[in-house]
């Protein structure tokens, strides 16, 4: 019989869930899961269609409120009543598979969109968020400059963008959905590398993706969901995409 939960970190986690429930309807899209988000690790999240991946992932965004259960970040118990609480307060950035990125705008714009600096002075303000935008390109070893147009960009630098706003803003806890579905194979090996600079960095990061070979290469855990419930968590030690496939079905 599927499970809601597994064998956790005995650190405390940076994230507990516990007995999470969301009903749409008739249907139990999240049906008591509990699971530990481990400070500092790459979680993958997989399962088909329908199996309540997004549904879970919008509850710890803010995007949709849990009908029961708990969540506990850092020790302490938390509602996240909407994204600005869950981005601003506790420090979960989503990043969408159809990435919110202004392609008009230049990467230093797209950077601090919604979240600009407020300064004396509309130069003064532009080059701090310049300056700020730099610092954090470099970080993610890219060849981006913040002037740069965000649309004539490829949709794996598009991607760096995106994460550079996690690091910008010192987020803790990356949500990624499928971030390489939509890229070029030779992007694909640059944007798993941001995963690893990220953990490097202290960040956690739930992975979701339908690219198994994706997440066995970076994934510390891997997550399975089975309509709505948690079947299995397991360490990504020795695992084949033929582990994984066998996991979901």
């Amino acid at each position: 019989m599927p499970g809601n939960s597994a064998t956790e970190p005995a650190a405390l986690p940076l994230l507990a869930v516990r007995d999470l429930v969301k009903t749409f309807g008739p249907v139990r899209a999240v049906n008591g899961v509990s699971l530990d988000i481990a400070a500092g690790e790459v979680l993958g999240i997989i399962g088909d269609n329908g199996a309540g991946k997004s549904t879970f992932l919008s509850l710890l965004t803010g995007f949709n409120r849990p009908d029961s259960g708990s969540l506990v970040y850092r020790g302490r118990p938390v509602r996240i009543s909407s994204p600005a609480v869950a981005r601003d307060v506790l420090g979960i950035e989503m990043i969408y598979q159809k990435l919110e990125l202004a392609p008009d705008l230049t990467v230093a714009e797209n950077l601090f969109l919604g979240e600009e600096v407020r300064s004396f002075g509309v130069f003064s303000a532009r080059g701090k968020m310049r300056d700020r935008a730099a610092a954090v390109l470099r970080e993610l070893n890219t060849k981006i400059q913040p002037e740069d147009i965000v649309g004539e960009l490829s949709g794996g630098e598009q991607q760096v963008v995106a994460i550079g706003r996690a690091l910008l803003f010192e987020r803790s806890l990356v949500i990624m959905d499928e971030p390489t579905a939509a890229i070029s194979v030779q992007k694909v090996a640059d944007v798993l590398d941001l995963v690893r600079r990220l953990r490097a960095a202290g960040k956690t990061v739930l992975l979701v993706s339908h690219r198994l070979e994706d997440l066995l290469a970076v994934a510390d855990r891997i997550a399975v969901f089975f309509h709505g419930t948690i079947r299995k968590v397991m360490p990504n030690q020795g695992l084949a995409v033929a582990d994984l496939v066998h996991a979901m079905f």
